[in-house]
């Protein structure tokens, strides 16, 4: 009965391990990304492996590229946003280049009025994304 107690908690923390390294909550602030997720909106994203791509239309979590406090900046050290386009496809109107540079996104929130995104940050670097959002989680 030890071992198999024993085997039940090794497998409870295996399990809540695998979570913790695979997985994120990230909280959406701020009106940016309305009418799909709402101010303080929780969000259950999987942590991006470092081959994985982020394809247009995924939701992501990404470092944020200005600290806080630097004018153009967010407050958080984290933003969600839509990519809007990947490595070598067509960038959006009022984008730097037309074409997104290796190695970077485009990212976009969905309410475009008062969303800080590429419009502002200009390309993401892929390497600043955390996670792609799978759901929210509704209270």
């Amino acid at each position: 009965m030890l071992v198999i107690g024993i085997a039940a908690l090794a497998l409870a923390a295996s399990g809540a391990i695998w979570i913790r390294t695979s997985m994120l909550v990230a909280v959406v602030r701020g009106p940016s990304m309305l009418p799909t997720y709402h101010d303080g909106e929780r969000l259950i994203a999987r942590r991006r492996r470092r081959r994985a791509v982020p394809r247009p239309g995924d939701v992501v979590v990404f470092r944020n590229p200005h600290p806080a406090g630097v004018p153009g900046s967010s407050e958080g050290p984290l933003l969600i946003k839509r990519v809007g386009a990947g490595p070598h496809e067509t960038a959006p109107a009022g984008m730097t280049a037309d074409r997104v540079p290796a190695g970077h996104l485009v990212v976009l929130g969905d309410n475009p009025a008062q969303s800080l995104d590429s419009r502002h940050l200009g390309f993401i670097p892929v390497d600043n994304v955390i996670a792609t959002v799978v759901r929210g989680l509704h209270r």
